[in-house]
């Protein structure tokens, strides 16, 4: 991975951190990974193995592709960036998000998109 990569993955995970509210630390502490290692992977100092970039992913609620490859490598719309978004979902949240998709595909107006 090329130091620009590294940026840019760093680059989505602050961003979301920030979306989520937390500082480095709390996001740290909430995938169970070092402060100060987490600060390297943000700037693009260091690169993180699968296990952290499953740490990471849960925590952020990302899918590990959109944080490896940006919104490029995710095409916005099909089934698999819904699995995405769903794959950090607690169950609680899961049986929440279940029944909002059933009311809106029970929708009689719906357009054809």
């Amino acid at each position: 991975m090329t130091k620009q990569e590294r940026v840019a993955v760093g680059q989505r995970l602050r961003q979301q951190r920030n979306r989520l509210n937390l500082t480095r630390e709390q996001f740290a502490e909430l995938a169970d990974i070092g402060a100060g290692y987490y600060g390297q992977i943000e700037v693009g100092t260091s690169q993180m193995s699968i296990d952290t970039l499953i740490k990471v992913s849960r925590a952020s609620h990302l899918s590990m592709e959109y944080i490896l490859f940006g919104p490029e490598g995710t095409e916005a719309g099909d089934a698999t960036s819904l699995q995405a978004l769903l794959s950090g979902c607690t169950p609680r949240e899961l049986r929440l998000a279940e029944k909002v998709l059933q009311l809106f595909l029970l929708r009689g107006d719906r357009q054809n998109d």
